[in-house]
């Protein structure tokens, strides 16, 4: 690491510190400059992960069976479509160019992992590694950027741990400037069961509101991040932020499937997702709300790329047409996106990125 956790805690940058950083992020709606998108690769978990079971029921019954179907397969293998040869792999990858193309028409730079393979991952952490499976679609959850803070997060789900390496050389790159504090959570072994003390924490439970963190914790205990986590972040971060834990239903993986800020005081939320209530901060501002049934289509996971503009995915069960009127009556113009092979794989658009600088 370039920077040891027990770094001072940077407060806001001034304009000054912010031209410099290359890595930004003060807000989810903020001008977006840099962005990493997912690639089209990866492995799927084999049966024989004793977390797979349990992951799976955030996912609908449809993409269950296919899960299962295809465990311990490459994506390339997947064959989604026998009379044309189409694959998995195919599927991802169109969708992820149609995104790129969004995102560099509206002047957005945007970066790619570099690719991992199974002899990668061998290497690097051994054969058992593989029964876990390895995913370079989603890089949100490996990250966790608040402010000129880069955390490496320590993730409950298996299948996504060794795909930090696909950032590795971007992140020195970029996080070599003294504005830029890169560190990491402290990790569990990769292999084998972890007990509930370890601190979890995953980019799709982080919202980011200026000085107010917003951090998701499902009931679920297969997935997403865990109460010892938000502790974790709370006092890393210290008082120059508001860390807040907004705990949530069983049935939603992380706080981004509940919940997106397009721009500020205007919020995309289900209401029913929250088993506290929603956070306070949001309760005087303008809400588009969803229903439960909805959102194990990924709904309201879209893509803010400035206050202005919203990239929104939809599938062959949800169009999204709802939310993209609520939206387009706000003045927000939306680009919609067909995203099903992602959203089988249970993530949509924000899962699908990392920010790494907005303007504010």
């Amino acid at each position: 690491m370039l920077n040891n956790p027990s770094s001072p805690v940077c407060g806001a940058m001034n304009g000054t510190e912010r031209k410099k950083a290359q890595i930004y992020i003060g807000s989810e709606y903020g001008t977006l400059k840099e962005v990493i998108v997912g690639e089209a690769n990866g492995l799927n978990p084999s049966m024989q992960a004793k977390w797979l079971q349990e992951a799976l029921k955030v996912l609908p019954e449809a993409e269950q069976k296919i899960a299962i179907k295809n465990a311990g397969k490459s994506w390339n293998e997947c064959v989604v479509d026998d009379q044309n040869g189409i694959t998995e792999y195919d599927l991802i990858k169109a969708e992820n160019d149609e995104f790129v193309g969004i995102l560099t028409s509206l002047g957005v730079i945007v970066y790619r992992p570099t690719l991992l393979s199974k002899q990668d991952v061998e290497k690097l952490y051994g054969s058992e590694a593989l029964i876990n499976g390895y995913s370079q679609d989603f890089p949100r959850d490996n990250l966790i950027i608040i402010g000129s803070h880069v955390i490496e997060a320590n993730l409950r789900t298996p299948l996504r741990r060794t795909d930090i390496e696909g950032f590795r050389s971007l992140l020195m790159e970029k996080c070599r400037v003294p504005e830029v504090k890169w560190v990491a959570m402290p990790h569990m072994p990769l292999l084998g069961d972890y007990s509930n003390d370890s601190p979890l924490l995953e980019g799709g439970d982080i919202i980011v509101l200026d000085k107010t963190i917003l951090v998701g914790n499902s009931a679920n205990l297969s997935v997403g991040s865990n109460q010892i986590g938000y502790e974790w972040l709370k006092n890393y971060l210290g008082s120059d932020f508001d860390v807040i834990r907004v705990p949530l239903s069983e049935n939603v993986l992380h706080l981004d499937c509940a919940l997106s800020v397009p721009r500020n005081g205007l919020a995309i939320i289900c209401p029913e997702a929250f088993t506290e209530g929603i956070p306070e901060i949001l309760k005087n501002w303008d809400l588009i709300k969803v229903n439960m049934e909805k959102l194990p289509y990924l709904v309201v996971n879209g893509f803010p790329v400035d206050e202005n503009h919203y990239i929104m995915g939809y599938n062959e069960k949800e169009d999204n047409s709802e939310i993209r009127e609520a939206l387009t009556k706000r003045n927000i113009h939306v680009y919609p996106i067909f995203f099903g092979a992602h959203n089988a794989q249970g993530g949509s658009l924000r899962c699908a990125t990392q920010a790494l600088l907005r303007e504010t």
